[in-house]
Order: structure tokens, then C-alpha cells, then sequence
């Protein structure tokens, strides 16, 4: 579908030179150039095609003359990027797909989010919801906690500083208000400091959460730490650690919802679709050792393009991971939809992921 978006400067803004206009998943921030919205008059105007079944932030990005030399001269694409993205301004489009940017979407707030029309369900999100958590420190560290008491289920949560900016508790409570859900509490983990060290499928991980978060969570439940009603759940290098963990200790954890996955593990432009992760789920499975007692969901986006400089796509790595699951045994479904890597893409993959697991 085609979508036109306007701007215009306010007056007290400085004269602007350029204006990029970033819709995730529709467009590359690696291109050297960006999206330049076309000077219409006294506005700035671009027509885009977006996919019909999109969910996305969109980034409307005004660029002074200053700016804009100082981003052309900088060779880094990632530096010109965090400069450019810097500048998001909010915006209102006049389209039935446009919503708010509700909260954070990964490089600050957005100016906007689209859900198209043949979108996946978001199910149980609301953008008037409020967050809704309750912040706790566990050897330091933040937690971030909701309707732990009396819950069925406990889900656990990587990235935790960006979870507790979402509404997820309400959108949970709304699930299990229509039966789709059991009584889900929910911990989200403050992963950010080390984050790639401690996401890349490391034993400080594994300890982090299935020794202590865990028992902790189902001690403020007061009872017994069940595997079975335990979930643990993650994006992109949590994604990977979310798997990584139910894998290798089933004792702790029974249920993964893996969202955008890293599986290039740990090469950056891997051809290996699937990563380290795939071909040792293959070798445990070829040595009659394969997983058990564990059902996993994963899920990617098209809009996620491919890692580094590689010709795999973050969907193709976790197609693969999925497969070697399955040749495995193991109760596991996967979702390809058209979203990016960011959050406006991952809430609605979780909440339909936990209603495959246990809806």
C-alpha cells in the first residue's frame, strides 16, 4: 500500500536542510543516504510503499545544514545513523494504520507506529495501557516485576529496561481476562550492562537466571519453581540466550519464546543459517541425545535484513533453528512476519507466542 507522509517545520525550528524519513522494515539505515523526504512548497512530503501485513516505528528526522555536513563527512554508517535518528521528531499521520508511539521503540521514542491492515494480531496490547511494574533490585541488579502473586505461569524476561516501558503486564492480565492465557506473572531482567558478553550464550547467563531469577520469581508466587510453568523469553541476543538456556537447563526452564534470535552466532556474516545453535541441536539429535521436555516458539521478521555482510537473513537463521528443533522432537512453532528488529515488531511476536505455548 502506498502511504504518503507530510512534515512541516515549526516556526522556531532553525532552517533545515534535509529531512529523512525511516520506516523500519521498509527501509535500510545503512544506506549511505537515507530516505530524503521530497521540499513540497512550505513542506516535506514522501510517498512509501508498505506492506500490507507491517507493523513498524516510523522515524521523521529533520536535518540542519550543519548537521547534515557533519553526517556526509562521517564515514561510519552506524555514527551517521545515531546522528540522523537523533533529530526524530513526533508526527500525527492521518492514516487508519498510525498509532502513537506508545513507548520506547529501540533508538528512542519514534515518531510514530504503524500497524497495517493484514498485521499480525497484536494481541492483548493496548496503546492506552499504562506500563504497570514494580521495580526490585536481586544482587543488584533491576527487576522489574508484575502480578507475580497467585500466579500459574512465570515468564522471564532479557532487556528488561525496555520491557519495563511496555504495558505487557496489562496486555497479559487482558489475554487470561478472555481465556486465552493462564495467570502469567512476568520478572524483566536488567540485562544491560556487559549485555553482548552476558547474551552470548554464557554461563553467567545461565546461572543468572535459571539459579536466581527463577527460584526468586517463584518464591514471591510461594510455591515451588516448576520448569513446566516456567517461560523465558528474549529478542535478538536474547532471543539466542532465551534458547540457548531451555536447551541446557530443562531442569530450570521448560518453555522459550525466541524473538528475532541471534543464531548468527558468533560470526556476524555467517552463512551457517542457524549458527552454532542449529548444528549442535543436529549433532545432540544425530548422537540420540536430543532435547526434551522442553516447547519452544520462535519467530523473525522479513523487515530484519541480513546480519553483517552475509547473504542469510535473520528469518532464513531462524527457519533453520527450527527446523533442526523439529527433526528433533521437540514441540516447536515458528512465525515469519514482515516486521524489523525493534519493539514495535516484538511485542505483538511475544504476546502471540505465548498464546502458541500456552493459550
Amino acid at each position: 500500500m502506498l502511504i504518503t507522509f507530510t512534515w512541516s517545520a515549526p516556526t522556531d525550528m532553525p532552517a533545515v536542510d534535509r529531512v529523512h524519513l525511516h520506516v523500519t522494515g521498509v527501509h535500510d539505515h545503512h544506506d549511505p543516504d537515507f530516505h530524503r523526504m521530497n521540499r513540497v512548497g512550505d513542506r516535506w512530503e514522501s510517498t512509501v510503499e508498505v506492506p500490507e501485513g507491517l507493523v513498524a516505528s516510523y522515524r521523521i528526522m529533520p536535518v540542519t545544514g550543519e548537521l547534515a555536513a557533519q553526517v556526509d563527512a562521517e564515514p561510519d554508517s552506524r555514527v551517521r545513523w545515531m546522528t540522523v535518528v537523533g533529530q526524530t521528531v513526533p508526527h500525527v499521520l492521518d492514516h487508519p494504520a498510525w498509532h502513537p508511539a506508545a513507548w520506547s521503540e529501540g533508538f528512542g521514542e519514534a515518531s510514530g507506529r504503524l500497524v497495517m491492515s493484514e498485521a499480525p494480531e497484536q494481541a492483548g496490547w493496548d496503546s492506552a495501557d499504562s506500563p504497570g511494574w514494580e521495580e526490585t533490585p536481586l544482587d543488584g541488579r533491576s527487576l522489574w516485576t508484575a502480578d507475580l502473586p497467585d500466579a500459574d505461569y512465570v515468564l522471564v524476561l532479557s532487556d528488561g529496561r525496555n520491557w519495563a516501558a511496555t504495558a505487557l503486564p496489562a496486555a497479559l492480565r487482558r489475554l487470561h481476562a478472555a481465556g486465552r492465557l493462564p495467570r502469567t506473572g512476568v520478572v524483566a531482567v536488567d540485562t544491560y550492562a556487559g549485555r553482548y558478553e552476558l547474551l552470548t550464550r554464557s554461563a553467567a547467563y545461565r546461572e543468572l537466571i535459571a539459579d536466581r531469577v527463577i527460584p526468586w520469581a517463584w518464591e514471591q508466587v510461594s510455591v515451588l519453581a516448576d520448569p513446566q510453568r516456567t517461560v523465558i523469553s528474549g529478542e535478538s541476543l536474547g532471543g539466542l540466550s532465551a534458547l540457548a538456556l531451555v536447551l541446557s537447563r530443562p531442569d530450570a526452564v521448560g518453555y522459550a519464546v525466541s524473538t528475532s534470535g541471534s543464531f548468527w552466532y558468533p560470526a556476524w556474516d555467517s552463512e551457517q543459517a542457524g549458527g552454532e545453535v542449529a548444528a549442535e541441536i543436529r549433532e545432540r539429535t544425530a548422537a540420540g541425545t536430543p532435547p526434551e521436555g522442553i516447547r519452544v516458539h520462535l519467530s523473525a521478521g522479513t523487515g530484519e535484513g541480513r546480519p553483517g555482510a552475509g547473504n542469510t537473513t535473520m528469518a532464513d537463521h531462524t527457519l533453520a533453528v527450527h527446523r533442526a528443533l523439529v527433526d528433533a522432537g521437540v514441540p516447536a512453532t515458528c512465525e515469519i512476519s514482515t516486521h524489523g528488529h525493534e519493539m514495535a515488531g516484538w511485542t505483538g511476536a511475544l504476546t502471540r507466542g505465548l498464546v502458541q505455548l500456552l493459550g
